[in-house]
């Protein structure tokens, strides 16, 4: 059963005493957004607005400026891409295991940049494609290929396409428990955005802990009622 009250439990826990390193990764993740960003006002010298926005399925960084930026502005993306995954990676790694974590750890996951990268580009292409019906379908789908950046950081050389497909089947009438799920974390996106983005920095790593710990579950779910099988991860 789908429990999201234990889920966002287990992911206190398992950052309690080990904030630093995710703080840490989010905070550079910030700082390197906040330094194209200011590049590309250098560039078209206008604006770029950087703000933190709650998007269905992630907490995420906005981006917003001339049209000119459209380039510049997929580059900002891929290299966020590279950091969210990496950061996955780390907390998977703290899912399974209580041992201190290092900031060399969430490092690592950045060698799977070229795999976010594709990733990143795989599942905006069928979201934008599913968002021209309407914006329902777009959410709906955005919710259904919610877990493959959590499937590529528990399996590194897994497939895009078949991390993607693997997603589908976990979040196979679960989308609604996701949705209500990140409804939950609105109040705490109120409050960063009191805090004018500060709290984002251990609101985000809770966040992902939380659906680090989901995915885990809908793979158990899956897997029993063997609509997947580990040689799908394969």
């Amino acid at each position: 059963m789908f429990n999201r009250v234990e889920y966002k439990k287990a992911a206190k826990a398992q950052l309690k005493g080990r904030w630093r390193v995710p703080v840490l990764s989010t905070l550079l993740t910030v700082f390197l957004l906040m330094f194209f960003s200011g590049a590309l006002a250098l560039i078209f010298a206008d604006n770029i607005n950087v703000n933190f926005d709650f998007v269905p399925g992630d907490f995420s960084f906005g981006v917003h400026g001339p049209s000119e930026s459209g380039p510049f502005s997929f580059l900002i993306c891929f290299v966020l891409a590279a950091f969210v995954l990496a950061q996955k990676r780390l907390l998977e790694l703290m899912s399974k295991d209580p041992a201190p974590v290092s900031f060399s750890d969430f490092v690592d996951g950045l060698n799977q940049w070229w795999q976010a990268i594709r990733g990143c580009i795989w599942q905006s292409i069928w979201v934008w494609l599913w968002s021209l019906l309407f914006v329902i379908p777009g959410i709906v789908k955005w919710y259904s290929y919610s877990m493959m950046f959590y499937v590529m950081a528990e399996y590194p050389k897994i497939p895009v396409r078949k991390a993607m497909n693997i997603s589908k089947e976990l979040t196979r009438g679960y989308k609604g428990e996701l949705f209500v799920t990140d409804l939950s974390f609105i109040p705490l996106g109120i409050l960063c955005a009191i805090s004018c983005g500060v709290g984002f920095l251990w609101v985000s790593p809770y966040y992902q802990a939380t659906h680090t710990n989901i995915y885990h579950a809908l793979k158990t779910f899956a897997l029993d009622s063997k609509r997947i099988s580990l040689e799908d991860f394969e």
